[in-house]
């Protein structure tokens, strides 16, 4: 069976490992066809690229709002269409070329080639996995071993169960810990202690908490075996990346503006994110200004300074995890029995192409 039907609508894309965190407070935004952002103005038709959010829009899209705001994607002659979450994998969407461009993560992209979908990362949103375990600070978890016996709140990913019994068994325990699909009803779920553990993005969820009082307790994932990988990636059919490989390159070299502005001037950035989705897709814009802050200080560039860049290394370990565990299926819901090209699952060509065009 396929991942996208044996799933349906547990894939959420705002998962990562658990969602772009509920990136956004309010899930009564109204949902309309499509976000159209109107720039070119030449004589010449602009080229229109779709571009698919995998939640709300939230501060990890804070650079394609920037571009749109400061006119880049117009000096590119690109006209960029906002298509709104919808429940469904960026995927499967860009398979059916629904959208050009989607956020996805590195949980989730080996699971849909695995199956067939030739969908390929074109630059790393964030450098590094922003998830973590987290219990509450007063709880009596003070390891993670102690959730043996106890109940996370999660999304239901396939990848969850396993990592979750990984990180305790990891710590010393039994992994003896089930889960319960919540959502981003899961958070809630552990302020009122109807579950004992949950996985937030520490750049939204943990700094909301924070905000309200709550202390939380965290781990890193990396901190019991688990491979780092980058927390939020650019995600492209290979279709369109062999035929259409200018588009997809000046699309890239206003994205690319638009993060390192991001990254240079986080408040100024967030605010442009406000003005153009409505201040009421955010009802607390301080937690959307700290996040900004938090995101350009740690988490959207390499060691070099550079946004979007990605390494092999990036692309192995995680999903090489993955393989080891049997979490690799192909269409009949089998494991894989061959280990997957790491490689083909990004590749750097559009984006030092777009890089160089900026240069």
């Amino acid at each position: 069976m396929k991942l996208w039907k044996l799933f349906g609508s547990l894939i959420l894309i705002g998962v990562a490992s658990l969602a772009v965190g509920a990136c956004a407070e309010s899930t009564d935004v109204p949902q309309s066809d499509s976000i159209r952002v109107v720039e070119a103005q030449s004589d010449q038709e602009p080229d229109v690229v779709r571009v698919q959010l995998d939640w709300l829009p939230n501060t990890n899209h804070t650079g394609i709002y920037v571009a749109i705001a400061q006119g880049w994607y117009e000096e590119e002659g690109i006209e960029i269409e906002i298509l709104p979450y919808s429940g469904a994998a960026g995927e499967i969407l860009l398979d059916q070329e629904v959208a050009d461009v989607a956020f996805s993560f590195p949980t989730y992209l080996p699971l849909f080639r695995a199956q067939g979908l030739d969908i390929v990362s074109i630059a790393a949103v964030l450098q590094t996995n922003p998830t973590e375990v987290a219990v509450l600070a007063d709880g009596p978890i003070e390891r993670p071993r102690d959730l043996d016996g106890q109940t996370y709140g999660g999304f239901g990913g396939p990848a969850e169960q396993p990592q979750w019994e990984w990180v305790v068994r990891a710590d010393g325990g039994k992994g003896d810990i089930s889960g319960v699909i919540l959502d981003t009803a899961a958070y809630e779920a552990l302020y009122e202690g109807r579950v004992q553990a949950v996985e937030p993005f520490v750049t939204w969820e943990g700094i909301e908490a924070r905000q309200r009082g709550i202390e939380l307790r965290t781990w890193k994932y990396t901190d019991f075996g688990i491979p780092d990988y980058p927390g939020v990636v650019l995600v492209a059919a290979r279709g369109l990346v062999d035929s259409d490989p200018e588009l997809l390159t000046r699309f890239l070299a206003a994205t690319i503006k638009g993060y390192e502005y991001a990254v240079s001037e986080p408040n100024e950035a967030a605010q442009m994110m406000i003005d153009i989705a409505g201040e009421d897709v955010f009802p607390n814009l301080e937690l959307v200004f700290e996040s900004a802050r938090l995101l350009a200080a740690q988490y959207y560039v390499d060691p070099e300074g550079r946004w979007g860049s990605q390494t092999l290394e990036h692309w192995e370990g995680y999903t090489e995890w993955l393989f080891e565990h049997g979490l690799l299926l192909d269409v009949d819901g089998d494991p894989i029995v061959d280990p997957p090209d790491y490689a083909a699952h990004f590749t750097n060509d559009l984006y030092e192409a777009a890089r160089a065009s900026n240069n």
